[in-house]
């Protein structure tokens, strides 16, 4: 049997899903929202960029207008604090939902380890290998909570490794339409959501949430671990490419949905030019 026919098996997608999530977590960032007693609530997930030399927090337009609410605010990973969005947020709402805010001028604030994701590593364009692995890591508003005694919101991320719903290699009994009203196939993917059916890396059926709500604006990327397995060679997270952002799901049919890369790089193009 070559390369291309051995499966990849359970305990091979639980190391990429951790590897994943060790690389990955650096990019992302819960946002929250400050409400006027003086606590705060989870808002969305967000992710740092740097495009054209230039760092941006990038999430979707919904979570971005939560502005018109709340004061935001972002964290860098490892930082224990929050930081406030100071700069307004360039949007472009559905079927596109993207919006994003520079923060270079606030990037050293606080010392931390974030690191914003390179624009070389962006996919040209959502087309992964039939049956790809895609990875997302994001925060739910059921795994944020308040600390009174801390002053501060505590989020966990949830990194989760699945597929795009692909009816042709669905089985029968699985298949189903793709309903959501906001659903455009030129625009957006979908992919399987099964929190009940997913095996936890950590062997906590606690860590996965049951409701996705908090997720929007998380980055899903193509681990391209099939395409290496096709063609005989080492995998490794390093090879994997930013492919699309989540904007929405729908939990009774069992999906996630993410407007696709080349989307949120057409808008980040117009609105810094090349030179």
């Amino acid at each position: 049997m070559d390369a291309s026919q051995q499966p990849i098996i359970e305990e091979q997608l639980a190391a990429v899903s951790n590897l994943m999530r060790l690389q990955m977590q650096p990019f992302v960032t819960p946002i929250s929202g400050a409400l006027s007693d003086g606590t705060a609530t989870h808002v969305g997930t967000g992710g740092y960029v740097e495009w054209r030399r230039k760092r941006l927090l990038i999430t979707n337009e919904h979570v971005a207008w939560e502005v018109k609410k709340h004061s935001l605010a972002r964290k860098c990973f490892d930082a224990p604090d929050y930081l406030n969005v100071n700069n307004p947020f360039q949007t472009i709402a559905a079927p596109y939902d993207i919006a994003f805010s520079l923060i270079d001028d606030h990037w050293n604030a606080v010392t931390h380890s974030a690191m914003a994701f390179p624009d070389y590593r962006f996919e040209e364009k959502h087309a992964p290998l039939q049956g790809e692995y895609l990875f997302v890591i994001g925060f739910t508003g059921e795994k944020a909570h308040y600390s009174p005694t801390f002053g501060t919101l505590f989020t966990t991320g949830t990194p989760y490794l699945t597929q795009e719903y692909d009816e042709t290699l669905e089985p029968e009994a699985s298949k189903r339409p793709i309903k959501h009203p906001d659903f455009d196939q030129d625009y957006h993917f979908a992919m399987h959501w099964h929190p009940e059916a997913t095996t936890p890396t950590d062997g906590k059926t606690s860590s996965i949430p049951l409701d996705p709500h908090g997720m929007s604006g998380s980055f899903v990327w193509n681990t391209r671990l099939a395409e290496f397995a096709g063609r005989g060679e080492a995998w490794t997270p390093g090879v994997a490419r930013l492919t699309g952002i989540v904007w929405g799901w729908d939990t009774s049919d069992r999906f996630l949905f993410a407007t696709r890369i080349e989307h949120v790089a057409s808008f980040l193009g117009r609105s810094f030019p090349s030179l």
